[in-house]
């Protein structure tokens, strides 16, 4: 195999994410001539033309876009080899975050972590994505840093799961809805629909609330499904469907919704929350910042969670069987 000096591919990462040669030198400290140079013993080294000028910039080919699938995460990885120090530098970081989250914690973390990654790297580009089928491969491919998704699930020993938080679910229903009461009962399901919210990988096949149900003798109608929120919440203003949601994010619905607690004789799980990430990468300070901040933005969200936090510190790593 031919050797390739590593700065060529750092000017093809920067290339990759800038797509004009122009910022690249800007970005890199060094002339467009000197971007241009190595572009070139790029397109020779790999046989191909990489990149195609258009009316906006470069147009990467099919090629670079493969190389661009993993070259982040290799160089981070070779870097953190070399370099040795396992620090992190958010503010120095001009690549690509990317956070595959399951669509019920989404829902209430998402704005948080957005505004704190932005703030806090400022030159980085965030991808926040759903957690869904190929999201496990993904990770291992290196597409993706980091999932948030409950805890735990099975997958690939590969993949390291930690826990970090608490979930806790409630149904939410309109402000007017015939229900007054502020804690829901056996009866009520077999008198109002359900709406449910589909998560990939999750409750696609079996919807538990209905599961349950059918311990107490009651066939529950699930007459909505939806992988969209906004699409349940608009249904739930206009009938007496129920919604079984994350506490977290009923907390944030406007006053034109109720919650409703769930009674005691009702086995509604908590659920933990975790993190999942390539075994490979656990000790890349990276992926590192990332947990932290996810963390941190759970624990701002919902400040009881601190203490659950720390009630788990030596029981929240967990490898899957399969």
């Amino acid at each position: 195999m031919k050797q390739l000096d590593l700065n060529l591919l750092r000017v093809l990462r920067v290339l990759l994410e800038v797509r004009n040669t122009c910022k690249a030198a800007e970005q890199l400290n060094i002339s467009q001539p000197a971007v241009s140079r190595s572009l070139s013993r790029l397109r020779d080294h790999f046989k191909d033309e990489l990149f195609i000028r258009c009316a906006y910039g470069l147009e990467p080919t099919s090629k670079a876009e493969q190389l661009g699938a993993r070259l982040p995460a290799a160089m981070d990885l070779l870097t953190d080899l070399v370099d040795g120090d396992g620090l992190f530098e958010p503010t120095n970081f001009y690549g690509r975050f990317t956070i595959a989250i399951n669509g019920f914690i989404s829902q209430w973390v998402s704005p948080k972590l957005i505004h704190t990654l932005s703030q806090k790297s400022p030159n980085a580009e965030l991808n926040i994505i759903n957690w869904e089928h190929r999201t496990a491969e993904l990770l291992l491919d290196g597409q993706i840093d980091i999932g948030v998704s409950y805890f735990p699930q099975n997958l690939s020993k590969q993949l390291l799961q930690q826990r970090i938080a608490r979930d806790k679910f409630v149904f939410i229903c309109r402000k007017d809805h015939p229900i007054s009461e502020s804690t829901i009962s056996l009866a009520h399901f077999q008198r109002y629909p359900l709406a449910q919210q589909l998560i990939p990988n999750w409750n696609e096949n079996a919807n538990i609330t209905v599961q349950i149900l059918k311990q107490f003798g009651i066939d529950a109608k699930v007459q909505l499904r939806s992988n969209q929120l906004s699409i349940i919440l608009e249904a739930i203003r206009a009938t007496d469907m129920l919604f079984p949601c994350s506490q977290f994010t009923a907390d944030l619905l406007s006053e034109e919704y109720k919650q409703l607690k769930i009674d005691p004789i009702f086995p509604i799980p908590e659920s933990d929350i975790g993190v999942t990430m390539a075994n490979k990468r656990r000790r890349h300070p990276l992926n590192a910042w990332l947990q932290s901040e996810v963390k941190a933005c759970i624990e701002s969200t919902m400040p009881e969670q601190s203490d659950y936090l720390k009630s788990i510190v030596n029981t929240n790593i967990v490898t899957s069987q399969c």
